[in-house]
C-alpha cells in the first residue's frame, strides 16, 4: 500500500509542476509562453531529410533521446519501435517492432542498443540488425538511458536503484539502493561512467560515485540542501545526467543548485543557485543550462559565474541545450529549435521542424543535428 500511495503522489507531484510552471504563485495568472519576436538571423538551418519512426509521446513526460554510432542514428518510439537509419540520407536500414512501453532513450555502445522499459525491464538489441541479446528484469521502471562501458550496463530506475548488468547476459551484478524522500519528481537521472567509476545524481541532491566492479561506494556528496516547511518546497531532485569535463563532475538540481565537484573525491568546488531537471551542455569554457521557467543561461566552467542568461523563451517548455557549431541548440512546445550565440545568447537562427512539441534535447553528430518531435518525427537539420 506504501508503494502505491507513493507512486499516486510522484504522478500527482509530476502533473503539479506542469501546472504551477504555468501560474505565478501570488496572483494565480496564467503564465502564458513568450510569444516569439522577429530577428535578423546568423544562421539559417535547412531539413536534409524527416522520417515517422512510430507513435511518439504525445503529452507524456518521456524523453525518448535517439543515438549516433558510426554513420548509423537509432532512435525508438513509445510503443518500442525501433529504427536504424542512415544518419546523412534517412534511408532505413532496419526495423525492429518490441511491442514494449519504452521509457527513456536508446544508447548505442560497444556492438549494442540499450533501451529501458516502463515495465522495469533493460532490453539489449545487436546494433547490426536489432536482434534481441538479453531482457532483464530491474527494481522498478526505467525512464533514463542505460549505460555502458562494454562489459557492464548500469541503470538507474525510477525508484534511483543503480542496477550493474553483465553486458554480455544481462545478468544482475549488484545493486545499489538510495532512499528517496517522500515527493519527487517523476524521472531519474542518467548514470555516467568514467574510467572505472560510474556517477549518478539522486533524489534527495545527493551526488555518488560507485566502483563499477562491484558496486563500492567511494563517495558521496551534497549538491543541494533541502530547504522549506513542506514536502514541496523541499524538493531538490537531481534529475539532469552528470557531466565530466576534465576532473570536473557537473550537476544541476531542482530548487537547488549547480555544484562543481572533483570528480575523485566528491569535494564540492563551487555551487550557483539555479533550479533545473534537464541535462547540462558545455562549450566554449561554459556551461549550457536550461532551468525551469526555459530561460537558457551560461555559466563559466571554473567559477559558476553567469556569462549570460536568455529569457525571450520562456515558458516555452525549453528542452536541454545542446551545442550544435559555435551555437547553442533548444527545442520547444512548438516544434521550433532555436539557435543561441555560445558568445553573448543572443538569437542566432530558428527553425520550423513541425507542429509537434519537441521534447527530447536536439542529439548532435558532426555537422547534423537531429530533432525528435512529441510525435514520432526525426529531423534531420544542418546549417545551409
Amino acid at each position: 500500500m506504501e508503494r502505491i500511495i507513493r507512486s499516486l503522489l510522484i504522478v500527482f507531484l509530476a502533473l503539479g509542476l506542469a501546472s504551477c510552471s504555468l501560474f505565478s504563485g501570488d496572483e494565480e495568472e496564467v503564465r502564458k509562453p513568450k510569444t516569439l519576436t522577429e530577428f535578423k538571423p546568423d544562421v539559417e538551418l535547412k531539413e536534409v531529410w524527416s522520417k515517422g519512426i512510430g507513435k511518439g509521446v504525445e503529452d507524456s513526460y518521456e524523453r525518448l533521446v535517439p543515438s549516433v554510432s558510426g554513420g548509423v542514428i537509432y532512435a525508438v518510439g513509445a510503443q518500442g519501435n525501433v529504427v536504424a537509419l542512415n544518419r546523412e540520407t534517412g534511408k532505413e536500414i532496419w526495423k525492429k517492432e518490441l511491442e514494449l512501453p519504452v521509457g527513456g532513450g536508446i544508447t548505442a555502445d560497444s556492438g549494442m542498443l540499450l533501451l529501458g522499459t516502463l515495465d522495469g525491464h533493460v532490453i539489449a538489441l545487436k546494433e547490426e540488425d536489432g536482434s534481441q541479446l538479453w531482457k532483464a528484469r530491474v527494481s522498478s521502471e526505467v525512464i533514463s538511458s542505460p549505460q555502458t562501458n562494454g562489459r557492464v550496463v548500469l541503470v538507474q530506475s525510477i525508484d534511483d536503484t543503480i542496477t550493474a548488468l553483465d553486458a554480455e547476459t544481462g545478468k544482475a551484478l549488484w545493486n545499489q539502493e538510495n532512499l528517496q524522500p517522500a515527493l519527487t519528481l517523476r524521472g531519474s537521472s542518467t548514470p555516467r561512467i568514467e574510467g572505472q567509476a560510474v556517477f549518478v545524481g539522486l533524489s534527495n541532491g545527493e551526488a555518488k560515485a560507485f566502483r563499477i566492479s562491484d558496486g563500492t561506494p567511494l563517495w558521496n556528496s551534497r549538491v543541494s540542501i533541502p530547504k522549506g516547511s513542506s514536502e514541496l518546497e523541499r524538493m531538490v531532485d537531481i534529475k539532469a545526467e552528470p557531466l565530466i569535463v576534465g576532473d570536473n563532475l557537473f550537476m544541476v538540481s531542482f530548487q537547488g543548485n549547480a555544484a562543481a565537484l572533483d570528480m575523485y573525491s566528491g569535494r564540492v568546488r563551487w555551487t550557483r543557485e539555479l533550479s533545473s531537471y534537464k541535462s547540462i551542455a558545455e562549450g566554449f569554457g561554459s556551461l549550457y543550462v536550461t532551468d525551469e521557467s526555459s530561460y537558457v543561461s551560461s555559466l563559466d566552467q571554473r567559477s559558476g559565474a553567469v556569462s549570460w542568461r536568455q529569457d525571450q523563451l520562456e515558458y516555452r517548455l525549453v528542452t536541454a541545450p545542446a551545442t550544435f557549431s559555435s551555437y547553442v541548440a533548444v527545442g520547444d512546445l512548438d516544434g521550433y529549435v532555436h539557435l543561441l550565440s555560445q558568445v553573448d545568447g543572443g538569437m542566432a537562427g530558428r527553425f520550423k521542424a513541425g507542429s509537434s512539441a519537441i521534447k527530447a534535447p536536439p542529439v548532435v553528430s558532426g555537422d547534423y543535428m537531429y530533432v525528435l518531435s512529441a510525435n514520432g518525427t526525426l529531423t534531420a537539420l544542418k546549417q545551409k
